[in-house]
């Protein structure tokens, strides 16, 4: 059965790390949209609910479908804002483009965890001392 999509899917290479209840494990994004995105490198139970974490970024997403070493997931929230949806941006941006600069796709380009590469723009307060300690 097809399934018809509301949006096109932009091929990625993103290295994530999926959560559940009990395990973390490494897995990649090999493809994205706001709503939804297929991972390779682990899998759960169709159905399964649990946390891809990106760069600081933590989405709650559900397994739509599952084979041994990948699966298809659907975000619980659209993916509107955050590092991953950088990335999705700029993916899509390249896409555009054709080969994007030089021949190197920014979609598969790898992104650094310095505070002067892309994505590397956190939007939460980062938490310095404890609770109510000002340092």
């Amino acid at each position: 059965m097809h399934v018809e999509r509301q949006q096109k899917r932009i091929e990625v290479e993103i290295p994530v790390t999926v959560v559940t209840v009990l395990e973390a494990c490494d897995a990649s994004i090999v493809d994205l949209t706001e709503s939804g995105a297929q991972v390779t490198g682990h899998s759960v139970p169709e159905g399964t609910r649990f946390q891809i974490e990106y760069m600081g970024q933590t989405l709650f997403a559900q397994c739509r479908w599952a084979e041994i070493d990948r699966m298809g997931i659907q975000f619980l929230f659209p993916l509107t804002e955050g590092p991953l949806y950088e990335r999705l941006m700029i993916a899509r941006a390249s896409s555009l483009d054709g080969e994007g600069m030089g021949g190197v796709s920014l979609a598969m380009a790898p992104i650094h965890h310095g505070h002067t590469t892309l994505g590397a723009r956190t939007f939460s307060r980062i938490a310095v001392g404890g609770f109510g300690r000002r340092n």
